[in-house]
């Protein structure tokens, strides 16, 4: 099978044929995945592509490793699981009314999550940017911002004022849309300076929400974790049956 050389990345078009396979169960629970030299041959692809897809899937939980043994896909991988779309002018929208405080803003190493997402060293630096949003009865959420080099370079820290929303700030400075982001919500407590933060007790359950932007090319722009108070910010979903 030959990959689409057009605008979408290859080793997402290679993860999207190999989720559907695994969703589908044309490869079945528990079975070995071809080695990476059989997927660069059938799909003609590089190894660093295959490796790409790969540790996708292995983040989305549906495919392991066993060491010595092979690559295998997980039990239960597939069932289906709900999606929840949203757009990103949701997002916009739902900072209007919050301002920002700037905390700090400098270049540090690139966060060992993000090592794949930018294709580059964990000794690569990126620019990490901290604030604090505001809702009229105080703090709301504590956010770390991670811009790639080229883009945290481009800004300066005069330019970001209380009322900025950060989507629309990186799209301007980026001369693009983001057209996707990749969200993953959890759970977590407060630890004494996210108490200190934002106003709580030290152990506060806190609603923890990361997202990874795109741009219509699957060009990375930025990634955000924000903890949230949830006396102060309501997660709400509307669900239709299709």
């Amino acid at each position: 099978m030959i990959l689409d050389r057009g605008p979408t990345p290859l080793y997402y078009q290679l993860k999207s044929v190999l989720e559907a396979k695994i969703r589908s169960q044309e490869l079945k629970e528990k079975e070995r995945l071809p080695s990476e030299a059989q997927l660069c041959q059938e799909f003609n692809v590089s190894r660093i592509t295959v490796r790409q897809a790969l540790a996708e899937l292995m983040r989305a939980g549906l495919i392991y490793r066993d060491r010595g043994k092979g690559t295998f896909i997980t039990e239960g991988a597939g069932l289906k699981k709900p999606t929840l779309k949203g757009s990103i002018e949701d997002l916009v929208a739902a900072a209007e009314g919050t301002r920002i405080e700037i905390l700090s803003y400098k270049e540090v190493p690139v966060p060992r999550d993000l090592v794949r997402t930018l294709k580059t060293a964990r000794s690569e630096r990126a620019y990490r940017l901290e604030i604090l949003r505001y809702v009229a009865s105080g703090p709301q959420g504590y956010s770390i911002i991670h811009f790639p080099p080229n883009l945290g370079r481009m800004v300066s820290l005069d330019e970001i004022k209380e009322a900025t929303e950060i989507i629309s700030f990186v799209e301007d400075k980026l001369g693009t849309l983001a057209h996707g982001a990749r969200q993953t919500i959890d759970v977590g407590v407060a630890d004494r300076l996210l108490a200190k933060y934002l106003s709580v007790r030290k152990g506060t359950p806190l609603l923890i929400i990361r997202r990874e932007y795109f741009t219509r090319k699957g060009a990375f722009m930025f990634s955000a974790e924000t903890h949230f108070r949830p006396d102060r910010f309501k997660y709400e979903i509307e669900l239709a049956r299709a």
